[in-house]
């Protein structure tokens, strides 16, 4: 998984500032009635979940670009940093989120928390957003078969009336580069492309893993 920090625009960015902590309790329940399903399909997706964030582990800089409508006559463009880490025994990718303000120096924005469901081989996502501790964003997508592509719905609640959120894709654009890319529908129903979250292997990560 889940892409959408000059940042004080932060009610706008990314698919990724998720997490609400009654959100990660339903996340964790799902993860443990995983014993009801047949251990050598839980076995495979958690195996394919692993294989598809392992590469993700690590420090990466990002360019998030919004468009208010689907018209995209403005456009807002921020820089973000975004940190993956295994958490909870290793059963989590978590994604940490932070705005990089004009003099360079970073905050702590929001956290993403990606997980798979056993019986549905789906990524689940959940997170939430340091400004708007009230705003949660949920995933369920896809993953494809080449472990590169993953694509689903997302919900954010409350929904924003003027452009509501449905649909994540998110890719590899080569080894050191993701696209995630966030449709919403406008209030007369039309989708357009909301928000563009390019991201690249932080200079330090890259040489570490050399």
């Amino acid at each position: 998984m889940s892409q959408r920090v000059a940042f004080m625009k932060t009610s706008h960015c990314a698919w990724g500032r998720f997490l609400h902590g009654g959100l990660l309790l339903l996340l964790l329940s799902a993860a443990g009635g995983a014993g009801a399903v047949d251990p050598r399909v839980a076995q495979d997706s958690r195996q394919a979940f692993k294989s598809f964030a392992q590469p993700l582990i690590g420090n990466w800089e990002c360019s998030l670009r919004t468009w208010d409508d689907r018209f995209h006559e403005r456009m807002v463009e921020t820089a973000q940093k975004r940190r993956f880490e295994w958490v909870l025994k290793g059963n989590f990718l978590q994604e940490s989120v932070h705005a990089v303000l004009r003099g360079g120096d970073t905050v702590h924005v929001g956290i993403n928390l990606l997980s798979v469901d056993p019986e549905t081989m789906h990524v689940l996502g959940s997170g939430f957003d340091a400004t708007t501790p009230d705003r949660s964003m949920t995933l369920d997508a896809e993953l494809a078969p080449d472990l590169r592509h993953l694509s689903g719905k997302v919900q954010i609640v409350p929904k924003n009336e003027t452009a509501q959120a449905e649909r994540l894709d998110w890719q590899w654009l080569d080894q050191g580069r993701t696209r995630s890319r966030l449709y919403s529908r406008a209030s007369n129903g039309r989708e357009f492309l909301h928000q563009e979250l390019i991201c690249k292997r932080a200079a330090e990560a890259a040489v570490a893993a050399d």
